[in-house]
């Protein structure tokens, strides 16, 4: 199967950082094991403090004027549901596997299917009229965040992502792009980690990526 994956133009690198990964999925899909979530939802239940991803992620938030007592990170919103003893959301398996993972590291990871992307994509901080429809939680506004857009327009940011984009059980090839805080000194670390920690949850196939540009 040939793979052609889009390029990652960053537009603004002094208030954001970004990491990208690529996977080929199998399927039918790999479910994550309960062990997996088990074992990391105790870790966060028991933490007396989160990682420094929580601080570094309001602070990239704060990059764009955003309140992130407001409008949180999704991996915080997910911390703070792992930490009310809520149980571990089940979506589908390549999202749970990088839920694991975003809720760990507390640092936002956007997911899409590669396949539903056109032409390449850019980050950039939204226009006053951007928005799309979310993934369960209607039309969100995207004016003065930090989003990613293609030639169709927005489709993710570290909050929210598009219905347009999101992974199906039909979905092949995934992209993940993590939204780092342009000080963050783990960011290189923490993308190689991730690559792997979500090819063994998910038996993903690693794919190279084209680099993000400066």
């Amino acid at each position: 199967m040939s793979i052609s994956l889009p390029i990652l133009i960053n537009t603004e690198p002094e208030r954001m950082l970004l990491g990208v990964n690529a996977f080929e999925l199998p399927l039918p899909p790999r479910e994550v094991t309960d062990q997996d979530i088990r074992e990391v939802c105790d870790r966060v239940r028991a933490a007396a403090s989160p990682p420094p991803g929580f601080d570094f992620s309001r602070r990239l938030y704060r990059n764009f004027g955003v309140d992130p007592t407001r409008y949180r990170p999704s991996s915080e919103s997910l911390w703070r549901r792992m930490r009310t003893d809520l149980a571990f959301p089940r979506v589908h398996p390549a999202v749970d596997a990088t839920n694991l993972l975003s809720l760990q590291l507390q640092i936002p990871f956007g997911l899409y299917d590669a396949e539903r992307i056109r032409g390449d994509i850019t980050a950039a901080a939204g226009t006053e009229n951007s928005g799309y429809e979310s993934i369960g939680r209607g039309w969100i506004s995207l004016a003065n965040k930090p989003m990613l857009r293609d030639e169709d327009g927005p489709f993710g940011n570290p909050s929210a992502d598009s219905a347009r984009t999101r992974v199906t059980n039909a979905t092949r090839i995934l992209i993940h792009v993590i939204f780092f805080h342009p000080q963050d000194p783990r960011a290189e670390e923490i993308t190689h980690w991730a690559l792997h920690e979500f090819a063994r949850l998910s038996a993903a196939l690693p794919l190279d990526c084209p680099p993000v540009p400066a």
